[in-house]
């Protein structure tokens, strides 16, 4: 009876580990048109395919696509379909963040009267850094120079 416990135990928290991750995979259903827009985003083309609605592959001769816009342009129509299933893998997050060094709210736009001039600066708050703060030495330090080639 005490090894069917432990038995239970180890199995029971191996089902509590395994848990979905965000996966960059994406699967989307889209009405048939001339040009359909993926994502807001860049999808990166190492993986791209398009279906029908009953999961047969379109020939990729029939379609372009610009991965850097995310958008799907069918050269020509396929016939006895009226939706689509694109599946494509996403850029990580990280790649696609837009990364600005100033904040675009301070930025005032140029309104050609240069008499009213604006300086947009940090308050002046300086803190004082005492370098080894807090530590704690005894002892002595010995420094020397040595000249010649015998190194």
């Amino acid at each position: 009876m005490h090894r069917f416990f432990i038995f239970v135990l180890l199995f029971s928290s191996s089902f509590a580990v395994a848990q979905e991750a965000n996966s960059l995979f994406q699967t989307k259903k889209f009405a048939l048109s001339n040009v359909v827009v993926l994502d807001s985003l860049s999808i990166n083309p190492s993986y791209f395919n398009v279906a029908d609605k009953n999961g047969k592959i379109i020939d990729s001769t029939l379609y372009t696509v610009d991965f850097n816009k995310a958008k799907l342009k069918f050269n020509i129509l396929p016939k006895l379909t009226d939706s689509i299933q694109v599946s494509y893998l996403n850029y990580p997050s990280f790649l696609t963040k837009t990364y600005k060094q100033i904040d675009q709210s301070v930025i005032v736009n140029s309104t050609g009267v240069l008499q009213n001039l604006y300086q947009l600066s940090t308050p002046n708050n300086t803190t004082s850094v005492v370098p080894f703060d807090g530590l704690t030495t005894s002892g002595s330090i010995a420094r020397g120079v040595t000249i010649g080639n015998n190194q």
